[in-house]
């Protein structure tokens, strides 16, 4: 009979997100705490009864009461599920740490803290091998252990474990490193994996299930949880299905002369769910006219107010300038005295290209000093 259950990971609650706004920070960090009710019902829609959570599940190792008794009470109201949770390289079982804290707090029955490396049987025939980080620095392969774990004839291993694997992440510090071939070295049916916060596929035993709410501008996919399907003697099905409250985008306009710039950013705003959800990293190549330009600009800065966080970088959108375009600055006096000197000298082929570049910035500087004294 097949086994399904949630694989999940680095849900990092109590996440700060300093670098926003207090409000935006707030709800960002509210829709981590969120997340366990959207599993929630996932598992309730697959008639799931399991949720493995790969590591990190704090995004610090001394969370306040209040952090840690939430996410329990949330746990607790899902009594149709089992949540295995693993301490990771955020918040390490280390002594007299949360979870530690966590034991002293009533856990629910239905909530399970795999702080030690034994085997267990999460289910008839089911065996699951954890790989808790019980320090910041373990300085081994926390998996290794799981070679030697023998579990009975006819049954699935399930591994569970944080960190990179030794070829995939160039970033994880090698001491504890994951062997890339440790589902084979250890005879599992399957490794769910966490660290990594986009979900990827290592092998085809082998998942990163990545992290179930963005918090970050994304180069990888995350926002999803993996439902899981295992058999004996069959290979792992597994289906991604996003969780994620938020839409965080790393966006780029590409704009030229003739095309309507505003009308190519609503369409890109509108094209990832509600704008009060959407977080964008725009950047903005080619090339505008001086006047088109300053109203593309003014125009991103109204649209801003409509989007939960817009980071806008514009110094590859270059300004192309002749004498109407020179009107919008000034039309006669010292400001259009220096905005044609300027121009002189970015059209001056001559002039090495990065004396050119920045007279283009200087350009833009003066049409903005312009609109804003006007």
């Amino acid at each position: 009979m097949p086994f399904r259950f949630i694989h999940t990971a680095d849900w990092q609650l109590g996440k700060p997100f300093n670098h926003f706004e207090p409000e935006l920070a707030a709800q960002l960090a509210d829709a981590r705490l969120g997340v366990i009710e959207r599993i929630a019902r996932l598992a309730a829609d697959e008639q799931i009864s399991h949720v493995l959570v790969a590591g990190d599940v704090w995004d610090i190792a001394s969370p306040s009461d209040r952090l840690l008794r939430q996410p329990l009470d949330l746990m607790r109201a899902a009594g149709h599920v089992t949540w295995w949770l693993l301490p990771g390289n955020h918040d390490p079982a280390v002594p007299h740490g949360l979870w530690d804290r966590l034991r002293m707090m009533d856990v629910p029955a239905n909530v399970r803290l795999l702080t030690e490396t034994a085997p267990v049987l999460m289910a008839d025939g089911v065996n699951l091998l954890p790989a808790p980080w019980t320090s910041k620095a373990p300085g081994r392969d926390l998996t290794a252990p799981f070679e030697t774990v023998t579990t009975a004839p006819s049954t699935l291993r399930i591994g569970l474990a944080h960190g990179g694997t030794s070829s995939f992440f160039d970033q994880s510090p090698q001491s504890a490193a994951i062997a890339e071939n440790r589902v084979h070295t250890a005879g599992l049916d399957f490794l769910a994996l966490g660290d990594w916060h986009g979900f990827q596929e290592v092998d085809e035993r082998t998942w990163y299930a990545g992290t179930p709410e963005p918090d970050r501008f994304p180069t990888n996919e995350p926002g999803s949880v993996l439902v899981v399907e295992l058999q004996i003697g069959a290979p792992p099905l597994v289906k991604p299905i996003r969780t994620a409250l938020y839409t965080w985008t790393r966006d780029r306009l590409d704009c030229q002369d003739g095309v309507n710039p505003c009308a190519e950013a609503t369409e890109l705003f509108d094209a990832h769910g509600p704008r009060h959800r959407r977080l964008s990293r725009l950047e903005l190549h080619g090339a505008l006219r001086l006047d088109t330009r300053m109203r593309f600009l003014n125009f991103l800065e109204q649209e801003r107010q409509s989007l939960a966080h817009l980071r806008l970088k514009s110094s590859a959108l270059l300004s192309l300038a002749d004498h109407d375009a020179l009107d919008e600055i000034d039309r006669e006096g010292t400001l259009r005295d220096a905005a044609t000197n300027i121009v002189a000298k970015m059209n001056d082929d001559d002039r090495p290209e990065d004396e050119r570049a920045t007279a283009r910035r200087a350009l833009d500087y003066l049409a903005a000093f312009a609109v804003g004294s006007a």
